[in-house]
């Protein structure tokens, strides 16, 4: 699992297809059936299915036949890490679990706030000013200068102006 999706990998029997699976996959529950009965057998087969630890995107979780397994990939509604993906199953040892994520995996004001705290580590690592500090040391130069003939206008002076044209 990761902090947005749990992957569960079943067995399958060899040669199966896709359109011989009854798939559904609720929002906290799972089910996973053959849809005919297999040879021997009167009824068709429970492959897996109950009911979700927690909540699951239904309409951006799928599965997947790969090498006569089946992949369900589900996603998650809360970023979590799940101690069972069904209620009653063996708890995962979450700390067994590859919790890194990329940088860019995260919105831009995450990146933003995520690579300030990261400049700010180094900076006092290195006995250095963090950005904070350094922005107060700089106090009223804080507006970078404009180039000839461009000026600040103030939101006053900018609505006078708009209402005269």
């Amino acid at each position: 699992q990761t902090i947005d999706e749990v992957t569960v990998v079943l067995p399958l029997d060899p040669g199966t297809r896709g359109k011989e699976l009854d798939v559904q996959i609720k929002p906290s529950y799972i089910s996973v059936r053959y849809k005919e009965g297999r040879k021997g057998e009167n009824k068709p087969r429970t492959i897996i299915e109950g009911n979700l630890s927690d909540v699951v995107r239904r309409d951006e979780s799928n599965w997947s036949l790969e090498g006569g397994a089946m992949l369900l990939i589900l996603q998650k509604t809360r970023n979590v890490w799940w101690e069972n993906v069904f209620f009653g199953d063996d708890k995962i040892d979450t700390t067994l679990v590859d919790s890194r994520r990329h940088i860019d995996s995260y919105d831009e004001s995450t990146q933003a706030a995520i690579r300030k705290i990261m400049f700010d580590q180094r900076q006092q690592q290195l006995g250095l000013p963090t950005s904070d500090q350094i922005l107060r040391k700089k106090g009223a130069n804080l507006v970078p200068p404009l180039p000839p003939g461009v000026e600040y206008i103030d939101k006053e002076t900018l609505e006078k102006g708009l209402t005269e044209v």
